[in-house]
């Protein structure tokens, strides 16, 4: 079934995801709708511990979706992801990237509510509603239950593009059983020079804690999410294995071109392109294509966004 995490990766998954069962699922839909029907003056939506990816196209639109109607809206995630949430109070939260899970994250409804309700007595709130993964944790929860705003978080600059395409080579060593996603560094230097021989003009974005920029490449890497919205929204195309910054590009409008271990991945990536975006696929079985496919795939990408409307 397309869009289907195989059951063995579930299993592995186990330790490092939360997964809801059905009297919780039953719960979070009645959360949800008393959320959408009979709010009170503040919400706390979070905290947001899962991985980027499900920030930007499970979580963060529904933040955006009920913020008209409370009167304030506090939020709990990652340090530098305040850009996502306008108009809200945005708050860090101490967990670690590396180890936060998978999909929502590893911890249940109750641990995160605790946090949320901890978090909310030391801002001395009083009236206010919790949103966490449990109201969103399937998608019929987001397709009924509650509304959703996705909007485009960039635009190109004045001018057009400045740069061809920008890459992000993820590095992000992780706990769990996902330890084979990062392409090798070799293989990015490989990219990156043959990109440069062949006229383009290049960069890197991403986290620099979680990314690597090759030797000699212009590096807009930040922790701010922000400059990296600019920094993608500044570029023709976005290359690199499929993460979170390549739906952070889906999201800016921008042209992606990707590759993955697996085709359930891709699969799930069509499925969020909520802006229908054109992508670029150079594999879809493995974490390491050679570089000179993914270059030549880059030039096929690049004619096609050249030709005219």
């Amino acid at each position: 079934m397309k869009n289907k995490i195989p059951k063995d990766l579930m299993e592995a998954m186990r330790p490092v995801c939360y997964f809801f069962t059905l009297g919780e699922k039953i719960k979070g839909a009645c959360v949800a709708l008393k959320l959408r029907f009979f709010p009170r003056k503040i919400l706390v939506a979070g905290p947001f511990t899962g991985e980027f990816g499900h920030e930007l196209m499970d979580w963060q639109a529904w933040v955006r979706g009920l913020k008209p109607r409370y009167e304030e809206v506090h939020v709990i995630t990652y340090p530098g992801r305040d850009f996502l949430y306008p108009g809200c109070k945005v708050h860090y939260h101490d967990i670690p990237l590396s180890n936060a899970g998978y999909r929502f994250g590893r911890f249940g409804p109750n641990k995160l509510e605790a946090m949320a309700r901890a978090h909310a007595a030391r801002l001395g709130l009083k009236d206010y509603d919790i949103l966490t993964a449990l109201a969103l944790c399937t998608r019929y929860h987001r397709r009924y239950f509650l509304p959703a705003k996705f909007e485009l978080l960039g635009k190109a600059p004045e001018g057009g593009p400045h740069w061809d395409v920008a890459f992000h080579f993820r590095a992000l060593k992780k706990e769990g059983p996902d330890q084979s996603r990062n392409y090798p560094q070799e293989s990015c230097d490989h990219v990156a020079a043959s990109c440069r021989k062949r006229g383009y003009s290049i960069c890197c974005i991403g986290h620099p804690q979680y990314s690597y920029c090759p030797p000699g490449v212009k590096d807009l890497r930040s922790e701010d999410l922000a400059t990296s919205v600019a920094a993608i929204s500044s570029a023709r195309l976005l290359a690199g294995e499929l993460s979170g910054p390549s739906h952070l590009a889906q999201l800016c409008g921008v042209p992606i071109l990707i590759w993955a271990p697996d085709q359930w991945r891709i699969d799930n990536c069509h499925r969020w392109n909520v802006f229908a975006v054109p992508t670029f696929i150079v594999a879809n079985d493995t974490g390491n294509p050679a570089p000179e496919h993914v270059c030549q795939v880059i030039e096929q990408a690049m004619a096609k966004l050249n030709k005219p409307a």
